[in-house]
Order: C-alpha cells, then structure tokens, then sequence
C-alpha cells in the first residue's frame, strides 16, 4: 500500500483538497477529525485536559476546542502537553485504520495530518503533499472564521516556516486560485497516481 501524506498550513485548504479526493474516489483518513472525536467520547483524555488544563478549556462537560485552542497557541510548553496527551492515541487509531484499509485491498491511502513535519510522523511516507496558500490569504480565511489577530499569529507562529515544508514535499499544490483549479491541479495527481482516468 502507497501511503500519502496530505498536509500543509492552517488555512491553507487541505480540508478541501481531502474533500476532492473523496469525490475521486480516493480514501483519506482525517487525523483532525480523529482528534475531534477523542476530545468528545474520550472520558480518560477529559479526565487528563481538565487535570492538566482545568475547567477553563470546558463548557460544561464537553470540551470547549475554541478555548483549548487559544490556550495551547499561547505558549508552547501548553502545546507540547496537549500533544503528549492525544498523539498517541491519534497514531494508534491512524495505524488501526491504515492496517483495516490494506486487508481491504486498498492500494492507496491518504492521511491528512495538519502538523505532520511538526510531529515527525509516520516517520516514512511515501508521499508528501502540501497544500499552499500565502500567509496573508491564510490570515484572511481565518479572520473570516472569526479568529483574533492575537490567535491568528499565535497558529501561524505554532507551525514550522513554508519554506521548510515546500523544500521538503514530493507534490506542492497551489491553492491561490478558484475551486475549479484546485479541483483539476487535484485530478493531474491522481492521474499521475493511476487513480482517475483520463
């Protein structure tokens, strides 16, 4: 099985990009949503966030992601804790998935994981695919999210710089254009992958 990677910065539009190879046909598996669903059902993991974070980070008993977020994004050491916590149950699932899929037959899987050059993992994929948009355009898109300027550079900042994830890519897709360039820059890949026909 070829495993991709799909990554890139925030706001860049790899949730799109994951969108479009879905409608290709093409299976991805979603470490953000993964993350999302350990943080509602994860009684032990909301056992730790409250030990660790306290009530700040909840409204009521489900975690509040908004505040968790601003929290984490303000100093690195709360980032790096967070992460202790969830990577290695989101690398178990991940794994667990990947495995499921391969059994199946499947000859090609994409896993979208946002902080993947950050993380250092998986440690060998086969490919890495980086969404790009300019950092203004990523400002922009979140400002629009209804993010502050303080929280908006505090994500920007939390990420390692373009030019390392660029120089280290095996497909760089541009997204600066429309939905319909995004969708055919999409479609040339997977061409190139023998996944969609001409």
């Amino acid at each position: 099985m070829k495993v991709i990677v799909l990554t890139g910065g925030i706001a860049s539009g790899k949730s799109e990009v994951s969108r479009i190879l879905k409608g290709f046909g093409a299976q991805v598996i979603d470490a953000d949503q993964i993350v999302h669903g350990i943080l509602k059902r994860g009684k032990r993991i909301k056992k730790k966030l409250l030990d660790d974070f306290g009530p700040q980070v909840f409204q009521g008993e489900e975690v509040d992601r908004r505040a968790l977020g601003k929290l984490i994004f303000s100093r690195r050491e709360f980032r790096e804790k967070l992460e202790k916590i969830l990577h290695p149950q989101v690398k178990r699932i991940v794994s667990r998935k990947v495995r499921n899929l391969e059994m199946k037959g499947v000859k090609v899987v994409f896993l979208e994981i946002p902080l993947f050059f950050e993380a250092g993992w998986p440690p060998s994929p086969d490919q890495v695919w980086v969404v790009y948009s300019p950092p203004e355009l990523q400002r922009e898109r979140l400002k629009e999210k209804g993010l502050s300027s303080e929280e908006i550079e505090g994500r920007i900042s939390a990420q390692l710089p373009w030019q390392r994830k660029l120089s280290s890519s095996s497909l760089v897709i541009n997204n600066t254009g429309s939905l319909k360039d995004l969708e055919e820059k999409v479609r040339g890949a997977l061409k190139d992958l023998k996944l969609v026909g001409d």
